[in-house]
């Protein structure tokens, strides 16, 4: 009966728009969920019974009938996709040092009870392993550990802690120590003053350290020595004397001719030497087995000899300024860089870098099946993953630190399709009443 087809029509409308609301009930539902991606309902009509295909015109030169159109009722409407909107969402900060947001294309990849999974939401936490983990699944994040031997040394180049190339799970152990670090460059700067007196010493005092991070006392004494002629002062000179937790230690500088004493030019900057050195094996007399090598202490540098040791007629302020050595330290803080490079604040001073997290990009990212908690996996359509890191690999996606990425999902919007989503429902439910009646009236005429 035709009538019966509105009814199903109506029902259709129903159906479809009672799926529409499900979706924006569950975009609204999910307003503060960590890295949410809005969805939209897309409906399409169902198909048509063709109640006549028409046909074409019966005429000649202007004389006939013309042609006639197909006549066909539509059947009702269904839903014909869910599109996943992956914008941008904001990025807020939230100065907890491991949490994690992307900004640009990406997801943050975990491995969870052996399956790999993708996410937006980046509410790292630290288990007592060390791992590094979702912290509402235990998913582990994924990333390039550090490099190290069988001894557990790790290898470094340039003083930054090497990397895996491969992709693992990121941990950072509890009991994790930045490994001490023997001084080799001691740098000096400040000024001898050039009206000093014969025989006016300067002495200056910094703490160095042997290859187990143990603490030893160098001082540097300074005497100024007006030469053969007290009336010539180009053959005036400092003599330099050396000494390591109080005792005696040779210098030998780059320049043979002149050893243990510096000389300045007539505008007051230094002459020779640049630099001195502690002799690893002097420094193994004093403290047998503890020192790799020579330990260079840099009175100017050639490129910047103003910035170094000085012979002015200023007051005597020549003194040590840093030295490359630490102790052992203890973890103490964390933090992510835009490359998504974990590092690790310890409290011998040092920073050291303990991971990089890895990202994944797909060529589809509409195509991923939402997995909930958070997580997407690969579907068909999606693509497979490419790995790389923020910045390096994937120069248009940087990581932020210490920040969440909110919901992308707009009220204003989803509020805005709800009302037209009721009304739409409304008015199905009124046809389907209307049909109802005309059916009604259709069985009082046989009264």
């Amino acid at each position: 009966m035709a009538i019966s087809r509105s009814l199903s029509i109506g029902s259709s409308s129903l159906r479809a728009h009672q799926l529409k609301f499900d979706v924006i009930s569950n975009n609204l539902a999910n307003l503060n969920t960590i890295g949410y991606k809005g969805n939209r309902a897309n409906f399409e009509e169902q198909f048509y019974q063709v109640l006549s295909q028409g046909r074409s015109p019966e005429s000649v030169d202007g004389i006939g009938t013309g042609g006639t159109n197909p006549l066909q009722f539509g059947l009702g409407v269904k839903l014909g996709s869910i599109t996943q909107d992956m914008a941008q969402g904001t990025i807020e900060a939230t100065n907890r040092p491991l949490d994690m947001a992307i900004q640009g294309d990406g997801f943050f990849l975990y491995n969870l009870n052996g399956q790999s999974m993708y996410s937006r939401a980046g509410n790292v936490s630290r288990d007592k392993n060390g791992f590094l983990v979702d912290s509402s699944t235990g998913a582990i994040l994924q990333g390039y550990p550090v490099k190290a031997d069988a001894n557990g040394i790790v290898s470094k180049t340039n003083g930054v802690n090497d990397l895996l190339g491969t992709v693992g799970n990121l941990n950072i152990p509890t009991n994790i120590i930045s490994a001490p670090t023997q001084t080799q460059l001691v740098k000096m700067s400040g000024n001898l003053n050039a009206n000093n007196a014969n025989a006016t010493e300067k002495i200056t005092t910094i703490s160095i350290y042997d290859n187990v991070g143990g603490v030893h006392e160098l001082k540097i004494t300074f005497t100024f020595d007006e030469g053969a002629d007290p009336v010539d002062p180009t053959d005036d000179f400092y003599a330099i004397q050396a000494q390591v937790d109080g005792q005696d230690v040779d210098l030998n500088d780059t320049t043979p001719s002149v050893v243990s004493q510096i000389t300045f030019n007539s505008d007051g900057t230094i002459t020779a030497p640049y630099s001195l050195s502690l002799l690893q094996a002097d420094l193994d007399t004093l403290i047998p087995g503890r020192f790799d090598g020579n330990i260079s202490i840099q009175l100017a540098d050639p490129n910047q000899i103003t910035a170094g040791i000085t012979n002015y007629a200023a007051p005597n302020s020549a003194t040590f300024t840093e030295q490359d050595g630490y102790k052992a330290g203890g973890l103490i803080d964390l933090s992510v860089d835009n490359k998504g490079q974990i590092w690790g604040a310890f409290t011998n001073g040092k920073s050291e870098r303990l991971g990089q997290v890895a990202l994944a990009k797909f060529t589809n990212n509409e195509g991923l099946v939402r997995n909930g908690a958070n997580f997407y996996r690969e579907s068909p359509n999606s693509g497979i993953p490419n790995i790389g890191t923020a910045v390096d690999i994937f120069p248009s996606t940087s990581v932020a630190g210490g920040s969440l990425e909110q919901s992308n999902v707009d009220m204003t919007v989803q509020f805005t399709d709800m009302i037209s989503t009721q009304r739409a429902y409304e008015a199905a439910a009124r046809t389907i009443t209307l049909s109802d009646q005309i059916l009604q009236e259709t069985t009082n005429l046989k009264r």
